[in-house]
Formats: structure tokens, C-alpha cells, sequence
């Protein structure tokens, strides 16, 4: 690769998407520390918040997990009184609790606080068009497995 040939940083997917998460990452943590949940539990908790009763195996692909990292999450949450498991056969289901419930406005504030974050620096066109292309990636991906 001569010097002006872009560097595999700039035309790997792979390489530019996980220093993206990782820069993002960063500054989900910060805007969601005000929730006391690290954001991926806080994603959890709102998918729980709006649509209570999900099994773990839906829960784990709507957050593309395993099935053993959902379960832990899940663990986790029950531990800190803010979901809770119903066995029904082999099907376990959850919800939140009502402790669980009384964080909905505040993961909302944190989400605002991240989008407002990543808009500053990104300006919000470019922000509101990356996210929309990687949802729409992630989509195609998911339906090719």
C-alpha cells in the first residue's frame, strides 16, 4: 500500500465500526450513569417497560445476545428488584417490576442526553444518517442468518 492508498482503518467495516462503538460506548456510559444502569441494561429495561411479558429467547434476538449473556442480564435486573422471571412451562417470561417501571423517564433523559452528545460533535445530519444506515445494515444481516 503506497501513502496515499487509505489505510485498512479507513476501508474495513470491521475495524471502523468497533472504533466507532468504542467511541460511542464511551459516551453512552457517561449519559446513562445518571439511570445507575450501564446502557445496555438500560436498553433492556425499555424494551421490557414497553412491551412487558417477553420471552428471553425474544429478548436476546432483539438485542442480538446469547442466550446466556440475556440470562445474566436478566439475573442481574432480578437482583436489583427492577425485573422479574415468570415460569410458564418451559417458558420464561419478564417484566418489570414497578421499581423498574419508575425508570422510564429517566433512561428517556439519559437517551437525550446521548443523542444531544453525539449530534454536537457528528452534527445532526450526519448523526440521524449513520444511525439509520447501521439499522439498516444490522437488518440485512440479521435476515441473512
Amino acid at each position: 500500500m503506497s501513502n496515499s492508498d487509505p489505510s485498512y482503518q479507513e476501508c474495513c467495516l470491521y475495524f471502523t465500526a468497533n472504533s466507532l462503538a468504542r467511541y460511542i460506548n464511551a459516551m453512552a456510559d457517561d449519559a446513562f450513569r445518571i439511570t445507575g444502569l450501564a446502557p445496555s441494561y438500560a436498553h433492556l429495561m425499555l424494551i421490557l417497560i414497553e412491551e412487558p411479558g417477553l420471552n428471553q429467547n425474544e429478548l436476546s434476538h432483539r438485542m442480538n445476545l446469547k442466550a446466556s449473556t440475556m440470562t445474566r442480564f436478566i439475573d442481574k435486573l432480578i437482583g436489583m428488584n427492577l425485573v422479574e422471571r415468570v415460569q410458564e412451562g418451559r417458558s420464561s417470561f419478564v417484566y418489570p417490576t414497578e421499581e423498574g417501571k419508575k425508570l422510564k423517564l429517566v433512561i428517556n433523559k439519559a437517551l437525550g442526553i446521548l443523542f444531544d452528545n453525539y449530534c454536537e460533535i457528528l452534527g445532526k445530519d450526519l448523526a440521524v444518517k449513520l444511525t439509520a444506515d447501521i439499522h439498516k445494515a444490522n437488518e440485512i444481516i440479521r435476515k441473512q442468518k
